[in-house]
């Protein structure tokens, strides 16, 4: 309703987590003299053309001329032997443990099972043996011996499926590891280390540590060992090397295992990915909060269980069907419901924080919730507990963290957050919380 005869948008994430996001900025773009309430826009061809004709578009490409290309392949791989048998048996063995529960099942069983199956596609939990290792082993050889060094990412941290795993099956190369345990100091000197060392000819990295905020322009190869749920994600943690200042093309590898969730997983973000690649060329975003339970469910062949009837509806059943601004309008009615005085943070100025949630008590001793909300279809790792630590002001004695995520906490998430008093709720702490509101507890 601002009074203007010309408006401009700048925004670097024209489609977060809907088509919707698109048309509200069209919708601040038109002229309003007036003043008036803007009309709203569909999507449509209409609202194509729209934005064909007043994007000013600037990539990476467009300014950095002398930046050199960069090339991603996919690299399919087959599992053999114990590994390929320990992938069938916990898949079927997943698979009828989710039949058996009926209409008890939720979608967090589901993605306990799409996790475990993508652990053993990177590693056999009997044996150690890994496809994904062997073609690594043998990439590392030759592209040591050239001079080349290579960041080596994944989702998880262990030594079992993860970092530390990878990390060990090429000792040879005398790799260095780069997680959310380190700390900032450490982190510091395994960077210099990578960069300074030519002995050390690769840096394995977990995705949520690793993959934002560092330049490693010395590494010119990257090599994904597992898949993450959002392909931007994936974008950003390849241009720690492909970025200003390296004079090499960068090259990118890809595992996926053929005939696996991981093969089934990324055939559906890739269906995700055309509609909005109908919209705006190559501009990705978060699809993990896209991602249905109808989709997730789909993975297995099967199909959500029947939704509830009744107020308590939303809540039990409905969190993957809701995009993240829902979800964090749901969590902001739920404390409202507590007695809160709640305010949630522009989305684009969040700075780790969605909702300010405020309650005086009867002495008057002022309580403020930080809440971060991550409604993502796989637990929430420790560097968002960083983040939000981070986020929350120092000079409000009254202040508390407060972490939301249906889909739970890493290990390493759930410890610090214990630590440094960051109070978590997962799934069923919502549904706790929801009968709270429903009861009228308050606080």
């Amino acid at each position: 309703m601002l009074p203007r005869t010309r408006s401009w948008a700048l925004t670097g994430t024209p489609l977060e987590n809907s088509v919707d996001d698109l048309a509200s900025i069209l919708e601040f773009l038109q002229p309003n003299p007036r003043g008036e309430p803007a009309r709203p826009l569909r999507f449509d061809a209409s609202l194509v053309q729209r934005h064909e004709q007043v994007q000013l578009r600037r990539r990476k490409m467009d300014v950095l001329e002398e930046l050199p290309p960069k090339t991603v392949n996919r690299v399919l791989l087959d599992l053999f032997g114990e590994q390929r048998r320990s992938y069938e048996r916990a898949e079927e063995e997943g698979v009828l443990e989710l039949r058996r529960r009926g209409e008890t099942i939720q979608l967090t069983h589901v993605l306990q099972l799409i996790t475990r199956l993508k652990q053993v596609c990177n590693f056999c939990p009997e044996t150690g043996a890994s496809a994904k290792l062997a073609d690594l082993a043998g990439r590392l050889e030759v592209l040591a011996a050239e001079g080349h060094k290579v960041l080596v990412f994944s989702q998880y941290t262990d030594e079992i499926f993860g970092v530390r795993a990878i990390a060990h099956g090429i000792g040879a190369f005398k790799p260095l590891t780069y997680t959310g345990e380190l700390t900032l100091q450490e982190r510091s000197r395994r960077i210099d280390r990578f960069k300074s060392d030519p002995l050390h000819r690769a840096l394995v990295l977990s995705l949520r540590a690793g993959g934002q905020g560092l330049n490693l322009q010395e590494a010119s190869y990257v090599v994904h060992f597992d898949r993450w749920w959002n392909p931007a994600t994936e974008r950003q943690a390849e241009d720690r090397s492909h970025r200003l200042g390296q004079t090499v093309p960068v090259t990118v590898y890809t595992y996926t295992c053929a005939g696996t969730i991981e093969e089934r997983i990324a055939q559906l973000l890739e269906e995700k990915q055309r509609l909005f690649d109908l919209v705006v060329d190559e501009v990705s975003m978060d699809l993990d909060r896209l991602l249905t339970a109808e989709d997730l469910f789909g993975l297995f062949g099967l199909r959500p269980p029947g939704r509830p009837r009744g107020p308590e509806a939303k809540g039990r059943r409905s969190f993957a069907e809701m995009t993240g601004r829902e979800f964090e309008e749901y969590v902001a009615d739920l404390f409202r419901a507590l007695g809160f005085s709640v305010e949630l943070t522009p989305a684009t100025r969040d700075r780790g924080v969605d909702a300010v949630a405020r309650h005086v008590d009867v002495v008057g001793i002022e309580t403020s919730l930080y809440i971060q909300c991550k409604n993502h279809a796989s637990p929430v790792g420790v560097e968002t507990v960083r983040a939000l630590i981070g986020a929350v002001p120092a000079d409000d004695p009254g202040a508390r963290a407060v972490l939301v995520s249906p889909s739970g906490f890493s290990g390493e998430a759930a410890r610090l957050a214990r630590e440094r008093g960051v109070q978590v709720v997962d799934e069923r702490g919502l549904r706790v919380l929801a009968e709270q509101a429903a009861r009228g507890c308050g606080r």
